[in-house]
């Protein structure tokens, strides 16, 4: 239990509802020096200037610090699709596809410019596991600003304006998020930073190429 002394420095320092997202921020910096495995919970309370144990009080270890971070994540990446499809006017197979690519290029962004969040969403202590799925789209009060939910729609709408097969929408989410979030990561982590290509490039290959692939009648 934190002493009285603690407490009191504690409130001094922070007012009701501050002191979250002063961990969280402080996580993220100490994500970008050490990554996610090497930082502790009471490392960020200490970057933030509180005792461990005020740190506790909100989030009761380094998983669940991760997870709201991760949460938070996925919810800035959904807005961000919400904005790039919003960007794309009309209506059929054109306009169809455009905003398939702006929800690409907005993915490929987010990771390029929030690396350490990125890892976060995906990465280890559970953080992870508040990745959206299908239910956000079969249960319409779930998540419906999540990426997942705005790729459904859009695939939803390519299917609508004959832009891809009727039988391979469903499931189709697998190759265009696994493909997507392939070529983020790998820009992320420096892989393909020997490639002549410029990244905006590199978007309309990949998502093209999904759009092909899911243009093509099964066998």
């Amino acid at each position: 239990m934190p002493s009285s002394g603690e407490m009191a420095t504690d409130r001094k320092r922070y007012h009701h509802g501050d002191l979250p997202t002063a961990l969280k921020q402080a996580a993220v910096v100490l994500i970008a020096q050490h990554g996610v495995e090497g930082f502790s919970l009471r490392e960020a309370a200490l970057a933030v200037g509180v005792s461990p144990s005020a740190a506790y009080r909100h989030f009761d270890d380094k998983a669940a610090l991760l997870g709201v971070i991760a949460q938070d994540a996925f919810r800035e990446m959904g807005q961000r699709f919400q904005s790039a499809m919003a960007s794309v006017r009309g209506s059929g197979s054109r306009a169809a596809r455009a905003r398939f690519m702006a929800q690409g290029h907005a993915y490929v962004g987010f990771a390029l410019e929030q690396p350490e969040r990125f890892a976060v969403m995906f990465g280890p202590y559970g953080a992870g596991a508040t990745m959206p799925n299908s239910a956000a789209c079969d249960h319409p009060g779930l998540d419906v600003d999540s990426p997942y939910a705005s790729l459904s729609r859009v695939l939803d709408e390519l299917l609508a304006a004959g832009a891809i097969d009727s039988a391979r929408r469903p499931g189709a989410e697998l190759l265009a998020w696994s493909a997507i979030h392939g070529l983020a990561t790998l820009l992320v982590s420096q892989a393909l930073k020997q490639t002549a290509l410029p990244v905006e490039a590199m978007v309309e290959r990949v998502g093209q190429d999904c759009l092909r692939a899911l243009k093509a009648p099964l066998d």
